[in-house]
């Protein structure tokens, strides 16, 4: 149908499809309804409200897509509609789009502009720009020589010291390297370095003196590398260099002995070929049967040509699989995975992400502090960022990264993984334990079970930890209840809706710790005859098991006080509370 609709148009020259591709942030899963809706708001906006659209969810990316494939030939009208910088009407609807439906805010391309200047890209670039170099390395000096210099030469003579030169480029000035290879504007730097600014002083600008020798060996020097925090960073990336010089050096050996070799094949082969030919020729053979045996000579040399072909390849493919030039994000990847903890910092302050959608998270306040570990022992995934995934037996996923551990699947396992995880990466310091209730027990259980070294910086958390270490060093303090079968079923079968049942929230038993303001959602009947109430505290459902007198004459949506022994108090309009 959308081909049919397109062949109606035939003035047009243009692609008369709109590709638009709407990307979600690693971590963040939106709801269908929620993709729905996007997907109108952004083909309203682009005004392809009423074409035709074929649209596909795809999730077999870190990151979750959504493609849309937009017919722009109007199916009645048959014309073609091309939005007008669509980039920034995209932009403002994934703004609007994320204030909506409470999802991650991006960048966004700023107010106005479309493309950033190169001081703000810095920071998404895994390379050492001039700008950065020149901010990290020589900035002052520049700026001290813009104010003391007394003429153009003597400038040109400052800045050849510190590895740079700068001369005009249309109406300003810009600095650049010595080889002339990589520059910026002047005064994207300071703005001391303006051609106004120096013009002001120093007067009409001036080039170099061609009889004035400039220093051979600058002080400092820009290399294009990434950016190195210290020595020990510096001496991994000095190793990178060299395995990569290596790799290129051998692989071109390679090459040139390979060929070599097969020159001296093809002579070879040449000069047997001569030879198998001419005793054909001065054979009795009849005409026929010469030209038979000409004919299989000739496919015994293409024989030998493939199979010379494919021992070349093999020989080709084995030297390249062993000497790989790596990339400086690759060597990293695979140094961290040998343990090295230098290499998985350094991935990790590649990048600066936003904080991502997870279903619990462990971190704590002083990330400077934090420590880079790796569990080799259970064969993390090392991602390109930095990351560490590690796969639990029990079907849990913890996702290691540079500020926090996040746990994608809350299993036990996973629970307690990241709970060590951030005991050693955020040693001495509190842990802020986010998630769901579940997660926050187990983690609390698991910390008294193990008598880790950590403390909580909620409150509530941490008194539980330390009242279930007193009960763990006088058993007679644990007052446990089993759950019955009933309630337990009960529990797990609601918990599985969560995710599909609209606003379902999750289930739990109600305890002692609960008490406080929560809301009666309502009583149900459990499969052994007896009977719970559901009470809501903040995003869950506490089920408590009840006598059949309890809990009568509320009414759902009424605001309770639940004391320490369970027993409800019903809030009164404004006069605090009544039995």
């Amino acid at each position: 149908e959308v081909l049919a609709t397109q062949a109606e148009n035939t003035r047009s020259q243009v692609d008369k499809t709109y590709h638009c591709v709407v990307s979600f942030p690693e971590g963040e899963f939106p709801t269908r309804e929620q993709l729905e809706d996007i997907e109108d708001q952004m083909c309203q906006a682009l005004g392809f409200e009423e074409h035709q659209r074929i649209s596909a969810v795809h999730q077999d990316t870190d990151n979750i897509h959504l493609h849309l494939a937009i017919n722009k030939v109007h199916p009645q009208t048959f014309k073609v509609h091309e939005p007008f910088r669509d980039y920034y009407i995209r932009d403002r609807v994934c703004r609007e789009l994320e204030q909506k439906h409470g999802l991650i805010v991006d960048n966004g391309i700023g107010q106005g502009k479309r493309y950033g200047k190169e001081q703000e890209m810095n920071v998404h670039s895994d390379k050492q720009t001039l700008w950065q170099w020149i901010q990290d390395n020589t900035k002052e000096a520049l700026i001290q020589t813009a104010q003391t210099a007394e003429s153009w030469q003597t400038l040109h003579e400052q800045f050849a010291v510190q590895g740079l030169v700068i001369k005009p480029r249309g109406a300003g000035l810009v600095i650049g390297t010595l080889d002339g290879s990589v520059h910026i504007k002047a005064s994207s730097v300071d703005k001391s370095l303006s051609f106004k600014r120096l013009s002001e002083r120093l007067g009409e600008y001036q080039a170099s003196a061609p009889d004035k020798q400039l220093p051979q060996q600058p002080k400092v020097q820009y290399q294009a590398g990434p950016r190195m925090p210290d020595e020990a960073a510096k001496a991994l990336y000095a190793k990178f260099q060299s395995q990569k010089q290596q790799a290129w050096e051998q692989r071109n050996a390679f090459k040139a002995k390979q060929q070599a070799e097969k020159e001296a094949f093809n002579q070879q082969l040449k000069a047997w070929h001569q030879t198998e030919r001419q005793k054909i020729k001065s054979s009795s053979l009849p005409g026929a049967a010469k030209r038979q045996a000409y004919h299989q000579l000739a496919q015994e040399r293409e024989l030998l040509w493939d199979t010379q072909r494919q021992k070349e390849a093999e020989q080709r493919k084995t030297v390249f699989e062993t000497h790989v030039p790596l990339t400086w994000e690759q060597f990293l990847v695979q140094t961290a995975e040998r343990g090295n903890s230098k290499a998985l910092e350094l991935l990790r302050s590649r990048r600066y992400k936003q904080a991502r959608m997870a279903k619990a998270l462990v971190t704590a306040d002083s990330l400077d502090a934090a420590r880079h570990i790796v569990y080799q022992h259970l064969k993390p995934i090392v991602k390109r960022n930095g990351d560490l995934i590690y796969r639990v037996q029990d079907g849990g996923s913890v996702t290691d990264e540079r500020t926090r551990v996040r746990v994608d699947e809350v299993t036990a396992g996973s629970a307690f993984l990241a709970l060590s995880l951030a005991s050693e990466r955020f040693s001495g310091q509190p842990l802020d334990v986010q998630g769901e209730t579940t997660f926050k027990q187990q983690v609390v259980q698991f910390a008294a079970q193990y008598g880790m070294p950590v403390t909580f910086k909620d409150a509530a958390l941490e008194a539980e930890r330390q009242r279930l270490c007193r009960t763990l060093e006088n058993p007679s303090l644990a007052k446990v209840e089993p759950l019955s079968p009933a309630l337990e079923a009960f529990i797990g079968q609601r918990n599985k809706l969560v995710g599909k049942v609209l606003d379902l929230l999750p289930h739990r038993v109600w305890t002692a710790h609960d008490q406080g303001d929560m809301i009666y959602q309502g009583r149900r009947n459990l499969t052994d005859g007896t009977q719970a109430v559901l009470l809501q505290k903040g995003q869950e459902l506490l089920v408590k098991p009840v006598q059949a007198q309890e809990f009568l004459g509320l009414k759902v949506g009424q605001l309770l006080q639940i004391n320490e022994k369970g027993q409800p108090q019903t809030r009164g309009r404004g006069q605090g509370y009544e039995r």
